[in-house]
C-alpha cells in the first residue's frame, strides 16, 4: 500500500507496520534489546505495548480515532486488528479509488502522529493532549493533499471546519 501522497519514510513506517517490523516494546524484547520490565506502554495505560495496543486499544491513544471521525463527521467505532481497521476507515468514504486513497492517506496520518507522540514520551518524556494531536493530524494530511493534488485550493479553515467537502474536489 504505497499512497503517493505521502513522504516515502511515513510510506516505509506504514509497511513495517503491516509487517509487524515496527520498534514497538513487544519487538523490543523479541529482540533482546528490552527487558520484561520495560513492556508496558508509554502511556502508563497498565497494558503491554504492541503495534494493536498501541495504535488501536490503547487508553490513550484509541481515544484519537473517535475525534478524527468526529471530525470527518463519521461516528462509527472502528475495530479489529491493523488490515480490517484499515478498510473499515477507507471505505468511509465510499467505493472510488480516489476517496479510498485520500482515507487511507488520514488513516496513514493518524498512525504517523500516535508513533511520533509515542516516541516523543518515550526519548524526550514530553507529549501532546489529545486535541493537539488532532489539530497535527488536520495539519498533516492538508499539507500532503496541498502538495499531491492539483485540484486541492483549499485554505487551512477551510479544511480544517469541512474536510468532506474540500475531498470531494479530488475524489
Amino acid at each position: 500500500m504505497w499512497l503517493k501522497a505521502v513522504p516515502l519514510k511515513v510510506n516505509i513506517f506504514i509497511w513495517r507496520l503491516f509487517l509487524n517490523r515496527l520498534s514497538t516494546k513487544d519487538n523490543l524484547l523479541r529482540r533482546g534489546v528490552i527487558d520484561a520490565t520495560q513492556l508496558p506502554c508509554a502511556t502508563f495505560s497498565g497494558e503491554s505495548e504492541d503495534h494493536i495496543h498501541l495504535f488501536f486499544r490503547c487508553d490513550v491513544y484509541g481515544r484519537l480515532w473517535p475525534l478524527v471521525m468526529k471530525w470527518l463527521g463519521f461516528e462509527e467505532a472502528l475495530i479489529g486488528d491493523t488490515i480490517s481497521h484499515a478498510h473499515q476507515f477507507r471505505d468511509l468514504g465510499g467505493f472510488s479509488k480516489n476517496s479510498r486513497c485520500a482515507f487511507i492517506t488520514i488513516w496513514t496520518s493518524v498512525l504517523f502522529i500516535i508513533w511520533k507522540d509515542r516516541n516523543k514520551r518515550i526519548f524526550h518524556n514530553m507529549f501532546d493532549t489529545l486535541e493537539i494531536l488532532t489539530e497535527k493530524v488536520k495539519l498533516q494530511t492538508y499539507w500532503w493533499f496541498k502538495s499531491y493534488y492539483i485540484l486541492f485550493d483549499f485554505d487551512y479553515p477551510v479544511w480544517r471546519h469541512n474536510p468532506l467537502s474540500c475531498l470531494k474536489a479530488i475524489v
